[in-house]
């Protein structure tokens, strides 16, 4: 569906079409991160919670996936002990 939208010629030049899809994209991306951006100027708290709830996250995630891997083999360590 996607690539019958596109219709590029021979010469790889896309429609404009593609061109204000792009731009509207971009357009409402960056209307989205001004609003994030307000609503953590005025919420600060709740921001500083919820990267903290975040980086405790993944904290968590990744001792948890650390500790699962296996040390290797001591005849496959690169220096013997």
């Amino acid at each position: 569906m996607a690539l019958k939208s596109l219709r590029a010629g021979f010469t790889g030049k896309p429609e404009p079409y593609l061109k204000t899809r792009t731009q509207d994209a971009a357009r409402y991306v960056r209307d989205e991160a001004a609003v994030v951006a307000g609503t953590a100027r005025d919420h600060p708290a709740a921001l500083s919670g919820t990267l903290l709830v975040v980086a405790t996250l993944a904290f968590v995630a990744g001792y948890f996936m650390g500790g699962t891997s296996a040390a290797p083999a001591r005849s496959q360590r690169f220096w013997s002990l």
